[in-house]
């Protein structure tokens, strides 16, 4: 059915050719010739009636006829506003002040443009909140800022309406990709992404581009906005000035136009003056509902960390040292870290941390209902140090925050949600395990099975203190699943760095297998699972059942490597945790939970979870090894880690784990407390005395390098 839709955009295209052919054989038989910039405006209309029916032709168009139709509709009607826009001009210049005529239409055009180039952003994404949820004030916030924009495009095009068709494109462009982020992975395109172009460039090519009919409702309004530009077009200079004069007034205008631009959207504070403040475990929907672009402009705003209230570097070592004293005194000195510190001191165990590409139990979702019980032999292992749920600070991406936090011990929300630390710092001087275990005699050594640019990892690996970096160019032609080499391979790379050096390693190994989306059909049907879930869409229970057949595969090869493991004649400690869950878990947790508020902490919190494991391939000193229950957040595994094998703990390290006794997780959605009680980040008034503590000392550990 969708290809056969092709036949509306092709008929309109014929349409469209059909009458540029007969205005240039009416003009040439008066003698005259159309304006060559009148038929340049006629490549809009065909260029998105072409996109249209490419995308029929596809496949890849899932709306109706009513869009294609209306499309149809607004192409022509930017086409025959460039065919007869000779005739329209030359009305124009026949009136009694045709100057000022002019200049009244180009400032009509502007205005008109500045709307549909609202529509043309809001639409494809936004369909549902444009129309039922989005605040009028914010509507014409955003028309205004658009408006600043076009008016610097029109000025500086020489005030020909091709500036203002440019923006209003690059509007609905921009609307497009948010679009296509948001179903690929739930998630807002955000400031620091527009640093990660290349990331995302690389990591495209697993997903299937399909569009919907708002997707066509939005480029409608970029052909209406096409049809107004035509009317406004370059004036002749006054009598007694020149060409030249004209475009110096005009370049001018532009800059001075930036100018304001600019600080409209830099000086006063969005949130502060109209009350924008970013829902930060949940941007998509300020986006929805106060608009992209006057939403960007606040996250923007907030883009540098900010310096905790009363905060001063002598009085934020004072306060780490009481929490590292505190630490000593109790934990520190316990008979079962005394033991532990002894024997790392003589075993010195290799350290292995394994973040697993999306890897998360989403039997959480109630799985026993739709038979599935989480990844089995993950589920069973009974001799871990520890494991439990890791809060993470992203969804369905964003792959680099896990990272950070796991490396660096400094949790997202003290940096500020929407910000990439990886693309915006150097992070020469930030606390890193690599590092630390560095200057323990350890080689360490970061590997990546995919393009080593994405998320800058080949000059933040560096910064981070990792000896090595090892990228696709070292797994080559090795056995592949889904997106990328499989897990078994990378850990056969583990091995192979164990087996080829007698000093103890660190290594950080993120996976690839498991990266999104989970609509590729690739995956052999010997490794196929199919786990029916009521009610849910047959998109998204077909992405479930890709995405359980790589978390089976990705457990198959933990429980060989684990094994290999177990029979090795050396010390090694495994850390063991997923970065995300997939984007996909919002539609389970909507569905299966749909008597709780979607909007509520403890909803959304619910898909930020994944799970962790800390196991060990030799009786640790001091610990059972029973796999103790102990819910944490990603960014202090590190500690716990550290803690638990018995290697040094530095004083950042030291504060962390004594925060936790009052706050055991911390992530972008909130604060867990001791109670189970969960705390948004936002709610600042109800937010524990540890929670500002450590925003103090982690501005010493981290921020305060930066400078």
């Amino acid at each position: 059915m969708p290809a056969s839709l092709a036949v509306c955009p092709l008929l309109a295209l014929a349409l469209l050719a059909g009458g540029a052919f007969f205005l240039v054989r009416h003009e040439a038989a008066h003698e005259r010739r159309p304006r060559g910039a009148s038929l340049c405006w006629l490549s809009a209309p065909a260029l998105a009636l072409l996109f249209a029916a490419v995308w029929c032709l596809l496949g890849l168009y899932r709306g109706g006829v009513g869009e294609l139709l209306a499309l149809d509709a607004a192409a022509l009607v930017a086409g025959a506003a460039a065919l007869f826009r000779d005739r329209l001009l030359a009305l124009l210049d026949g009136t009694p002040h045709p100057r000022a005529a002019r200049l009244g239409l180009s400032a009509a055009a502007l205005l008109v443009c500045a709307y549909l180039g609202h529509l043309a952003l809001e639409l494809p994404y936004n369909f549902v909140a444009l129309a039922f949820e989005i605040e009028p004030f914010y509507v014409l916030l955003e028309t205004a800022l658009i408006a600043g924009i076009l008016l610097f495009l029109l000025l500086l095009f020489q005030r020909s309406g091709a500036g203002l068709a440019l923006g209003v494109t690059t509007l609905w462009v921009a609307g497009l990709a948010q679009f296509f982020v948001k179903e690929f992975k739930g998630t807002a395109i955000l400031p620091s992404d527009l640093l990660a172009l290349g990331t995302a460039a690389t990591v495209s090519g697993g997903y299937v581009y399909e569009i919907d009919g708002p997707v066509l409702l939005g480029l409608c309004c970029v052909m209406l906005a096409c049809a107004v530009a035509t009317l406004s077009v370059t004036p002749s200079p006054r009598p007694g000035r020149t060409r030249a004069f004209l475009v110096r007034a005009h370049v001018a205008g532009a800059l001075v136009a930036l100018v304001a631009l600019g600080g409209c959207m830099g000086v006063p504070s969005y949130e502060k003056l109209f009350g924008m403040k970013p829902n930060y475990w949940n941007i998509l929907s300020n986006y929805c509902r106060r608009g992209m672009l006057t939403t960007f402009v606040t996250l923007v705003q907030n883009m540098r960390i900010e310096v905790p209230e009363g905060y001063d570097d002598a009085s934020a070592a004072e306060l780490e040292a009481s929490y590292a004293q505190t630490y000593d005194e109790a934990r520190g000195s316990s008979e079962a870290r005394t033991a532990a510190e002894a024997q790392f001191s003589e075993v010195r165990p290799s350290v292995i941390c394994i973040m697993d590409e999306a890897f998360s139990d989403l039997s959480i979702y109630e799985g026993k209902a739709w038979g599935y019980e989480g990844p089995s032999f993950y589920s069973n292992v009974s001799a871990a140090l520890m494991r439990g749920s890791a809060a993470t600070s992203v969804l369905g991406a964003g792959t680099c925050n896990s990272e950070f936090e796991l490396l660096t011990g400094v949790a997202v929300p003290y940096v500020g949600d929407g910000k990439y630390p990886y693309q915006l710092y150097d992070l020469s001087e930030s606390p890193s395990l690599a590092k630390q275990f560095s200057e323990l005699g350890y080689e360490t050594t970061a590997m990546h099975p995919n393009n080593p640019n994405n998320w800058n990892r080949s000059v933040i690996y560096e910064q981070l203190g990792f000896d090595r970096f090892l990228s696709f160019e070292d797994f080559p032609h090795q056995p592949a699943l889904h997106n990328g080499v499989t897990d078994g391979v990378t850990y056969d790379k583990i091995l192979e760095i164990l087996g080829s050096s007698d000093e103890p390693q660190f290594i950080f190994d993120v996976t690839m297998q498991n990266h999104g989306g989970y609509e590729n059909d690739d995956i052999p049907e010997e490794l196929y699972v199919d786990r029916p879930v009521d009610g849910l869409d047959e998109s998204y229970q077909a992405q479930l059942n890709e995405y359980l057949s790589c978390i089976a595969q990705s457990d198959r090869d933990l429980q060989k490597f684990l094994a290999t493991l177990w029979n090795l004649d050396r010390p090694v400690v495994v850390v063991f945790f997923g970065d995300h869950q997939p984007s996909f878990a919002s539609e389970l947790n909507d569905l299966i939970y749909a008597d709780e508020d979607p909007e509520s902490p403890e909803h959304i919190a619910r898909t930020y979870q994944t799970t962790y494991l800390i196991w060990a391939n030799y009786d640790v000193l001091g610990n059972d090894q029973v796999s103790q229950t102990l819910d944490a957040g990603v960014s202090t595994l590190g500690a716990m880690m550290a803690e638990a094998i018995g290697a040094p703990l530095t004083d950042f390290q030291k504060a962390q784990l004594v925060a936790t006794e009052t706050m055991p997780i911390l992530h972008s959605v909130g604060v867990h407390t001791t109670d189970g009680s969960l705390i948004p980040i936002d709610d600042v008034d109800a937010l524990p005395e540890a929670y500002d503590d450590l925003a103090r000392i982690t501005y010493l550990e981290f921020a305060s390098n930066l400078e």
